[in-house]
């Protein structure tokens, strides 16, 4: 069951229910009255108040309605991929594992949510001694029970993986490999099937010249995939080719995968994570992180005849400037659902070069406001709960957000004031619930 808010219209609050779910409402306000009654299957919440107040109060999210559970997914190096169950209301949260598995193999690094066909992808890079690694892919039970269906072999050292539909309706998985550099496609079947035993297409991007952070840049190492807003086209920031590959696809078989002209980036950038916004002006930008120059870069996007090309608009440091370059990492960076602001994670107070290393309880969140011109301010700088915060994700509404941390090994979840973009802190209510597991946790998402 999920985690529902069902604002009607004028002055009610409807949530359908089925007789064994358990309801929970919780109301901050003197401004209204509720009153409960059925109506044709539902329970309906009537609010005794004015218009005006009531439509203030759910914007606030004051009023918060809990019917069962929310579910989340969580992988972590231990070999785990675990099932978290959210329950609760306002400050009522309960945070729990309801179940796990370890058949995703020895390292999971990745997880892709196939919703609709309720369907769990799981990427495993493998361990050192590995000669590859593996896709799986698993039902999404009742209470979000996974069972796998089906594996293949992929290449070592897989760190994400996206979903990719074509017009035609053909489906595939593209993947990025860091430490082996590779892309990959994979044939997807119905209801989790993986047919074959590996990739359809496997490509070892090379460089022709290395990049300046030397530990960082002797050769390729792709780290993300991203589809594009017209689904033509395929992007793989490279870390250490200080670029942004971008691809296009056989529109009835998915493979083969093509490199076209892509973005070229600042040396010594390390382009890691990234995402497409389409502006209300009708503009396209792309927006990444520099993991190894620790900025958060702005490109707006004009389509081509000839392909995607990239114009540099903005870039502004993620945490701070006075922080030398390479020593305070950035990981994960992720857009609002509203499209208002972005959130990039950063690692200054846990990675083993830091001129800060272990100063502080966390690490930090940095939320911008994105203008539509493609311009940034920053917002907040919150901490993440933890340390080495890989990866996090919000949840639909925008209301939480639930960070993985390595170095911890904990999943945290904080409110988020989806108004102003910036995470609850804690000592105003804001931590909603933690969990530690049993490895460094690669990746959290909401099943939603």
């Amino acid at each position: 069951m999920r985690l529902r808010q069902c604002p009607l219209a004028n002055s009610q609050i409807g949530i359908r229910c089925s007789s064994s779910c358990r309801l929970k409402v919780q109301v901050r306000t003197r401004l209204l009255t509720l009153h409960v009654h059925s109506l044709r299957g539902q329970i309906v919440f009537t609010a005794t108040a004015m218009r005006s107040s009531l439509q203030s109060l759910l914007a606030g999210s004051a009023l918060w309605a809990s019917a069962g559970a929310v579910t989340l997914f969580a992988a972590d190096s231990g070999g785990n991929v675990t099932t978290l169950s959210l329950t609760g209301c306002t400050n009522n949260y309960t945070l729990s594992i309801t179940s796990k598995t370890t058949d995703c193999e020895v390292n999971p690094s990745w997880l892709t949510l196939d919703g609709p066909n309720r369907v769990l992808y799981c990427y495993d890079r493998g361990a050192g001694s590995s000669v590859s690694g593996s896709l799986n892919s698993f039902s999404i039970g009742e209470d979000g029970l996974l069972s796998r269906i089906a594996r293949v072999s992929a290449p070592l050292s897989g760190v994400a993986g996206e979903i990719l539909t074509t017009s035609t309706g053909a489906r595939g998985y593209i993947s990025a490999s860091y430490n082996r550099s590779a892309a990959a496609v994979f044939a997807l079947g119905d209801d989790g099937a993986l047919p074959g035993t590996g990739p359809v297409q496997v490509i070892n991007p090379t460089l022709e010249k290395t990049g300046p952070v030397t530990l960082r840049q002797d050769r390729s190492y792709l780290h993300h995939v991203i589809i594009d807003p017209t689904n033509e086209y395929v992007l793989i920031p490279d870390l250490g080719g200080d670029r942004v590959r971008v691809y296009t696809y056989d529109p009835v078989t998915v493979a083969p995968i093509a490199e076209v002209a892509g973005l070229t980036a600042p040396p010594g950038s390390g382009p890691r994570h990234g995402f497409f916004r389409k502006a209300r002006n009708g503009k396209t930008f792309f927006f990444f992180n520099g993991e190894l120059d620790q900025k958060v870069y702005s490109y707006s996007v004009e389509y081509t005849a000839a392909g995607l090309v990239f114009t540099h608009v903005f870039d502004a440091p993620a945490i701070d400037a006075a922080l030398p370059a390479t020593r305070a990492p950035t990981s994960e960076i992720a857009l609002s659902p509203d499209g208002r602001f972005l959130t990039v994670s950063n690692r200054e107070k846990s990675f083993r070069d830091s001129p800060i290393l272990g100063s502080g309880p966390s690490d930090t969140l940095s939320t911008f406001s994105i203008k539509e011109d493609g311009t940034l301010k920053l917002v907040q700088l919150a901490p993440s709960g933890g340390w080495s915060p890989r990866q996090f994700s919000f949840n639909k509404a925008g209301t939480l957000v639930a960070v993985g941390h390595q170095n911890n090994r904990t999943v945290t979840i904080w409110k988020r004031d989806v108004r102003s973009g910036k995470i609850v802190l804690e000592e105003d209510g804001g931590k909603v619930g933690e969990v530690v597991l049993t490895g460094a946790v690669v990746a959290t998402i909401w099943d939603e």
